[in-house]
């Protein structure tokens, strides 16, 4: 004899832990599509910036600023945002901190549409595999945290693989520190900044505009419009795969854990490592594999707590 099955009510418990369930993997779904397509954007990036390499480096980096505030301010305008923008820009902690930050993620910029230009994308990669374990160090330094045995462990592979460049070429990878560096410092004053992503982009990049507008004006360097119309369209998209990107990581990062945020951020590195070895053909030598087997396993020990984590959530 069987018995008719009822399907959970909402008006049960049981049914409104399923509905609750549902909707928590929508939006964990949700999430990492957004994510994803925010780091797909990041990783295929040095195509763009390949295509605007007969442009001098200083007006690229002018119209990245430019076009992403313009971007902002209108992203802020459609999501009504405006009111929360102006109490940000009346905190004066806050303004301090995002003109620093400015300065880093400028810098940050420039080194890699340095890197592009030079064919140094591997360089790139390196740098951005590299970032999150500066980040570790600067948690040492600056906040006095204590490391976990795989934490000191990926430091150390860090380390070692940067002296093993330095030895098998003669040279610091520089760029590759650069980036590191500056994005492991911009990370950092973000955290302690009050500002959400879209408005210290806004401000960020206000900071940055006059001096934006400054250098074209002083090096007469006036591209867009006179350039080809690719060329021009390159230009604008630079400041488009600024902006909406981190709107969407942004989106991504709210919907999902922690733990699936930290381990999405190597997908970009990865990503510009393939186009470097594949599209752009650039020289990838025993010692740069031994380099960059030191910053993977480094990668591993890091991110294997997070794995474990999200599994276990």
């Amino acid at each position: 004899m069987s018995v008719e099955q009822t399907p959970p009510s909402p008006t049960t418990g049981g049914g409104w832990d399923a509905v609750s369930h549902a909707a928590t993997r929508r939006s964990g779904r949700t999430g990492v599509a957004y994510a994803l397509g925010a780091i797909a954007v990041w990783g295929f990036i040095p195509l763009l910036y390949k295509e605007l390499r007969v442009i001098p480096a200083g007006e690229v980096l002018a119209h990245r600023v430019l076009w992403s505030l313009l971007i902002a301010a209108v992203l802020c305008a459609i999501q009504d945002r405006g009111r929360l923008l102006r109490s940000h820009l009346r905190d004066r902690r806050a303004l301090v901190l995002l003109a620093a930050t400015a300065i880093l993620i400028a810098s940050n910029w420039l080194g890699f549409i340095f890197a592009v230009n030079r064919e140094q994308v591997l360089q790139a990669s390196l740098g951005y595999f590299i970032s999150p374990l500066f980040s570790v160090l600067l948690g040492i330094v600056l906040l006095r945290e204590r490391l976990s045995w795989a934490q000191k462990a990926a430091v150390g592979l860090a380390i070692v693989g940067v002296v093993n460049h330095t030895i098998a070429f003669g040279t610091l990878p520089w760029i590759a520190l650069w980036l590191a560096v500056t994005f492991a410092l911009y990370s950092y004053l973000r955290k302690i900044a009050h500002p959400a992503a879209l408005e210290g982009l806004a401000i960020e990049v206000g900071w940055l505009a006059p001096f934006a507008i400054a250098y074209l004006v002083w090096a007469e360097e006036f591209s867009f419009g006179i350039a080809t119309p690719g060329l021009s369209l390159a230009l604008f998209l630079a400041g488009v795969t600024t902006a909406l990107p981190l709107v969407w990581f942004t989106a991504g990062a709210r919907r999902m854990r922690l733990a699936t945020i930290g381990i999405l951020q190597f997908v970009s590195p990865s990503i510009q490592f393939l186009l470097a070895v594949t599209y752009f053909r650039e020289a990838f030598a025993i010692a740069d594999l031994m380099t960059f087997g030191c910053i993977w396993a480094a990668v591993a020990l890091y991110a294997w707590p997070r794995v474990h984590a999200s599994r276990a959530a």
